[in-house]
């Protein structure tokens, strides 16, 4: 199971199943893969600079807010 620098898993992404998503290897379409691997960081929520431009370009800023917050129970 592969998942991408964005936390999604790649084949049900909708940009991946189109082809707009290389799954994190080199990609003009999205910024998120090259931008972890500068950070040293697996995933972007990882990064402390989470949330980023770069992640609202894909994500709505409710989802990426609380993906930041503490209300998520694991």
């Amino acid at each position: 199971m592969k998942i991408g620098a964005c936390g999604i898993y790649c084949e049900k992404c909708p940009k991946f199943l189109k082809k707009h998503c290389s799954g994190c290897g080199v990609n003009p379409v999205c910024r998120m893969p090259g931008c972890a691997k500068e950070k040293g960081v697996k995933l972007c929520f990882e990064c402390p600079e989470f949330p980023c431009p770069i992640n609202y370009e894909f994500f709505p800023k409710s989802w990426l807010d609380f993906l930041k917050s503490d209300e998520i129970v694991g």
